[in-house]
């Protein structure tokens, strides 16, 4: 019994050395995606006028993973990666066997009836975990390409399996995550340039085969937002009408119409579109507050980063600032024709459960990490 009281009291004098500035913009953008998705659900009503109090439970549900991630040594992380990597592609490979079929895509995997999780989201975390452990090692270099090829293993092999759900939104995201790991821990130069190369040539081959018709029009239309304003061109140009139409100070909230009147895709409007909401709804004052957020949120991630006590740590902090920057640019972009429509939700706004609970587990990584940094 004192053995668990004396734990607790450990768990506890780490958890007071937390940064409370980096928790409360969590909780401040978490409020504001409850806030929005209550409202969007009291406008809509049916099974969407439940949906904050489902997300109330996954940030419950996160925030005590959260906790526990933070009062734990993050090197215990590094120590089991493999065995987390490993059940992240034991996820990817279940859904594509036995996952439901959402929106074209098999994403989803029933855990029990009435709960689904999303593997693809977990894998950001198998990929940040097992890559910054991996290239945090002293011996490697990044000279020669056999140092190569187990980072390109380690990334691949996730990106190929969301690929065949498809989701080629999720599996994008871990690109930019893997080049900025690569990046910090001392990859050669040439080895990005060979890279782009490659991408650049395969580029013609990917869009012509390895994208369906409708994903190459959303590309199209990203590209050329005039041509189609109808079918798949619709939820872009009434999420840019509703960003547009909220002016200063918005029209008020559940005083938006584009969501009410069905311009903008109900089912949508809480997760990957709950930024055209809150745009509509708070203006241009609203709407940059959240972004301002945000941008303090990557920027605080990246100190952390800087002073991390070692590489494995500067590496997770890194991997999770990309993380958050590539998913709230894409997120707000597409919803304002900055980037085409790929289904990326915005981090601790959007509604849903296995995305809430991979960020609160981030923000605790960034604690553990920013409670073990360096004292100079």
């Amino acid at each position: 019994m004192s053995g668990f009281s004396d734990d607790f009291s450990i768990q506890m004098r780490q958890l007071k050395k937390m940064n409370f500035f980096l928790l409360f913009l969590v909780y401040a953008s978490i409020g504001y995606g409850i806030i929005f998705i209550y409202g969007t659900g009291q406008q809509t009503g049916g099974s969407f006028s439940g949906f904050w109090i489902k997300q109330l439970v996954w940030m419950s549900i996160g925030t005590i993973i959260m906790l526990k991630i933070a009062s734990m040594d993050y090197l215990i992380l590094g120590k089991y990666s493999w065995l987390i990597y490993l059940v992240t592609l034991f996820l990817l490979v279940a859904v594509l066997l036995i996952g439901s079929r959402i929106n074209g895509a098999k994403s989803w995997l029933r855990v029990i009836p009435g709960v689904t999780i999303q593997p693809s989201e977990f894998a950001k975390f198998g990929l940040i975990t097992s890559l910054s452990w991996y290239t945090s090692r002293p011996s490697v270099k990044f000279q020669y390409i056999t140092e190569i090829i187990p980072a390109l293993f380690l990334t691949l092999v996730p990106i190929g399996l969301i690929l065949l759900q498809p989701d080629h939104g999720s599996a994008s995201i871990l690109i930019p995550i893997a080049l900025s790991i690569l990046f910090i821990s001392g990859i050669k130069k040439k080895w990005i340039f060979y890279g782009v190369i490659l991408a650049l040539v395969m580029s013609p081959f990917i869009y012509k085969h390895g994208l369906k018709d409708h994903q190459k029009k959303r590309l199209e239309i990203f590209l050329s937002p005039s041509k189609n304003t109808t079918n798949e061109g619709w939820n872009a140009r009434q999420s840019l009408l509703a960003v547009g139409s909220g002016g200063l100070s918005g029209k008020g909230f559940m005083k938006g119409t584009q969501n009410v009147l069905g311009f903008l895709p109900r089912k949508v409007a809480p997760t990957d579109f709950i930024f055209s909401v809150i745009a509509e709804e708070t203006g241009f004052i609203g709407s940059s507050l959240l972004i301002i957020i945000f941008c303090i949120i990557i920027l605080t991630a990246l100190y952390i980063s800087i002073k991390a006590s070692d590489n494995f740590g500067r590496n997770l902090a890194c991997g999770i600032a990309v993380l958050i920057c590539v998913h709230a640019y894409v997120n707000i972009g597409m919803t304002m024709g900055m980037a085409p429509i790929i289904g990326i939700p915005l981090p601790f706004v959007s509604y849903g459960g296995s995305f809430m609970i991979l960020m609160l587990s981030c923000v605790g990584i960034l604690q553990s990490v920013y409670i073990k940094k360096r004292a100079y």
